[in-house]
């Protein structure tokens, strides 16, 4: 019998094992064939939008974050991107967050620090910064959350906002600890919107996407500025507030895996691609990951995985907010043979696309990323540590760096346009530049570290080589006895 146990015991550990390879497996395809196909749906300004043409600006910041997730950093797509993003129109509190969480991202921070401070201007009340729809006087908690998360990514001056005496930050985490639904002993939620007078039942209810945003937010507060309880004047652990919320966010969890809003009746809602990537995003970043309502709900979302486009929904919005919650590509998943900015697994989804040749920037479609009148073409370029690098704008007479800098030991001829020099240190270094009277571009150059060459040893050295060699091996053998 006992030999029976321990037979049984490790058939469970290999069957663990290939289970565990297979999810891995499913979650690496995924995420490289959905990277491929935003890819193709990227349009020639740059941008993305829902599947009918809405919502460009919260489409390309989701989009930005999840190729990057996925390895693109470095890629012409994704510099394309963060070009248009720095140049979009964000008027409403969602899109104007989404905007500086994108423009973060992509580490346009000189950009991101502008929309920031107006967004932190739209806070309904000068002492707290909650926000409501369209900067309203109200508290929507949709766009409070996302609003602190924005602040806190694109505000190169948050953390004295978080410590002011009084903070608006901290009075702004008052309002949602003391705007939760009590649904159970232990288990609360937030409602969209603070509670107004003759509201109908609906208005008041929890809702999944509320309760997702705000679990975020303050996980992020705890790890971000090390904030663990208010005194509001009722003082508030944001632990028990995370796992008060999270106990209720999981009962809501469909049989299939998936997530949907509650109706009105109170009954839990369709599971819908969009709501359970936010739901997964969350609970992939719970430590511990709760089990097995994370791993059941990450199986739904592939199962909804297009066969034959990789897509979700065959909408860039939703597929780009799953890649968000999938985990991030690593090792394999990385490698960009050709160093085009596209990783080999992505070009063997893409067609046409070849990963021994550095043809990322064919798939650029047409037009160019330029708007007359409104912005140039922003341009991604890459250089080497200790290595001439040469580099035109073209556009026009007179060119000038408006903000952000250059990579130090490079220079830009104001009139010829050409940025040249010697990169003296490695980095990605974003700017703004400005060709002629036109809008502001974005431009982009990452520095490698020089490559070590072979350098032959002087005579003298050889000797103590020798004996530092002779050193170690005998120190080796030592600690072998």
């Amino acid at each position: 019998m006992h030999h029976a146990s321990r037979a049984q015991t490790a058939a469970l550990f290999i069957c663990g094992m290939v289970v565990s390879a297979s999810v891995f497996a499913d979650v690496d395809s995924a995420r490289s064939r959905g990277a491929a196909w935003l890819i193709e749906q990227q349009r020639g300004d740059g941008s993305w939008a829902t599947a009918d043409g809405a919502l460009p600006v919260q489409a390309t910041s989701t989009a930005l974050t999840a190729i990057r997730n996925a390895g693109l950093l470095r890629s012409p797509t994704f510099g394309a991107a963060g070009a248009w993003l720095a140049n979009a129109d964000a008027d409403s509190v969602d899109s104007l967050s989404r905007k500086v969480q994108g423009l973060a991202a992509a580490g346009l921070l000189t950009t991101a620090q502008v929309e920031a401070d107006r967004l932190f201007a739209l806070r309904s009340f000068a002492s707290q910064a909650t926000w409501g729809g369209y900067g309203s006087s109200g508290l929507d908690y949709i766009d409070t959350a996302l609003a602190l998360t924005a602040v806190s990514m694109g505000d190169a001056n948050y953390n004295s906002k978080l410590t002011a005496n009084p903070s608006t930050i901290v009075n702004a985490v008052c309002k949602l600890a003391e705007g939760r639904v009590n649904v159970a002993v232990g288990k609360q939620a937030w409602p969209t919107t603070q509670p107004a007078v003759s509201q109908s039942a609906g208005q008041g209810r929890p809702s999944v996407l509320a309760t997702v945003l705000v679990l975020q937010e303050l996980l992020g507060l705890q790890q971000r500025a090390g904030l663990n309880s208010v005194n509001c004047p009722t003082a508030f652990l944001l632990t028990t507030l995370r796992t008060e919320g999270q106990a209720w966010l999981i009962d809501q969890q469909n049989a299939d895996g998936g997530f949907g809003e509650q109706r009105t009746d109170g009954s839990k809602g369709r599971s819908t691609v969009l709501l359970s990537a936010w739901v997964l995003r969350l609970l992939n970043s719970q430590n511990p990951v709760p089990q097995p309502q994370t791993g059941n709900l990450q199986a739904w979302l592939l199962g909804q995985q297009n066969a034959a486009s990789g897509a979700w929904r065959n909408d860039p919005l939703v597929t780009a907010a799953v890649l968000t919650a999938l985990p991030v590509a690593s090792g394999a998943q990385s490698v960009d043979s050709d160093r085009d900015g596209i990783p080999d697994v992505v070009e063997q989804a893409l067609s046409g696309a070849s990963s021994s040749v550095a043809d990322a920037r064919n798939r650029l479609a047409a037009p160019s990323l330029s708007v007359a009148g409104a912005n140039a073409s922003g341009f991604v370029a890459a250089a080497t540590v200790g290595q001439p690098f040469d580099h035109g704008l073209t556009g026009g007479t007179s060119y000038s760096v408006a903000s952000g800098s250059l990579p130090p030991g490079l220079s830009l001829n104001a009139t010829t346009g050409r940025i040249v020099g010697t990169p003296v240190q490695a980095g990605s270094f974003s700017f703004d530049y400005r060709v002629g009277s036109a809008g502001l571009a974005i431009g982009r150059i990452d520095v490698s570290a020089a490559l070590m060459a072979d350098v032959p040893l002087p005579p003298w050295a050889l000797p103590l080589l020798g004996s530092l060699i002779g050193a170690s091996a005998g120190w080796r053998r030592w600690r072998s006895t």
